[in-house]
């Protein structure tokens, strides 16, 4: 028997949209918890968090901590301004979506080798090591042989930067070094390296199994503690960690409306801004749409 936690998670202080998001999904869900960071108002189901947005994979490792006795089998972790289509719930949420009890799910896994180097972020990924002053995590996460061996049993290479002559130096030193040499490749030759096998992916929505949640909430603080983007971070800690993953490809409600895009943005037009509206006419075929912006829809 499946027991679902429906974990909602806010970018900012946004406690106008607790309401309004249990409007949404109360009756649908019966464990709803909301992550907000720096939250210190009265709502048992509001877990306090504190890190930084653009790493809130943090979020999830801290509300873990709150959560692993209560017996949940499976974590569903959405975005507070995502809207999954208004037919799942807790009791069907397998079944309607396609998404394997026993697998891990984002909505995708990318390559970010391939990712163009205008990409926001790149420098954080190219920057990325597991040395790092302040925070030890080369003995957290699975060594870089281990890692590669994984990412290669699910289908992603990596490719080991060459090496420059300076092994022998102390490590604090080598570190900056090679990450001077790729922020350097990244700029000037738009070429990526990576100290460590990353993968990227949308990851405003994710299913967990609970088996899952131990190692890969570890891993998620590890790369919140190392300041590696969210959407790098969540993906690389699902591939490392869980035996199974899905992306939308590999389930049945295998579309998603990601705004901008012209012809998402005509169909949400015609809502009005109504909440009532869009959940009485979302597309069936539909897994969520994103951004909606609860603060601006009535």
């Amino acid at each position: 028997m499946t027991k679902i936690a429906l974990l909602i998670v806010y970018n900012h202080r946004y406690d106008k949209n607790i309401e309004r998001l249990e409007a949404i999904y109360n009756g649908r869900f019966s464990h709803i918890f909301h992550l907000m960071p720096f939250y210190d108002g009265k709502k048992r189901n509001v877990l306090t968090v504190y890190d930084n947005s653009f790493e809130f994979q943090g979020y999830i490792a801290q509300a873990y901590e709150h959560l692993k006795q209560s017996g949940f089998s499976h974590y569903v972790v959405i975005a507070d301004d995502l809207i999954i289509n208004p037919r799942l719930t807790e009791s069907n949420f397998f079944d309607e979506t396609g998404i394997d009890i026993e697998a891990s799910f984002d909505y995708e896994f990318k390559d970010i080798v391939n990712m163009s180097s205008k990409w926001f972020h790149a420098k954080d990924a190219v920057q990325f090591s597991t040395f790092n002053r302040g925070v030890e995590i080369k003995n957290i996460l699975p060594s870089k042989d281990e890692a590669r061996i994984i990412f290669e049993k699910k289908g992603f290479a990596y490719h080991e930067p060459t090496q420059w002559p300076y092994r022998k130096l102390r490590e604090p030193i080598r570190e900056y070094l090679l990450k001077l040499r790729r922020l350097v490749q990244l700029k000037l030759f738009k070429t990526k390296s990576f100290a460590y096998p990353l993968v990227g992916g949308y990851s405003d929505m994710i299913v967990l199994p609970a088996n899952v949640m131990p190692k890969f909430c570890q891993y998620c603080g590890a790369f919140a503690s190392a300041r590696l983007f969210v959407e790098v971070a969540i993906p690389t800690a699902m591939i490392l960690s869980a035996d199974k993953v899905q992306d939308i490809h590999q389930i049945l409600l295998n579309k998603a409306y990601i705004l901008p895009r012209h012809k998402h943005l005509d169909f949400l037009s015609k809502m009005n801004n109504s909440i009532s509206m869009l959940m009485t006419q979302y597309p069936s075929d539909v897994l969520f749409i994103h951004p909606i912006k609860l603060s601006k829809w009535a």
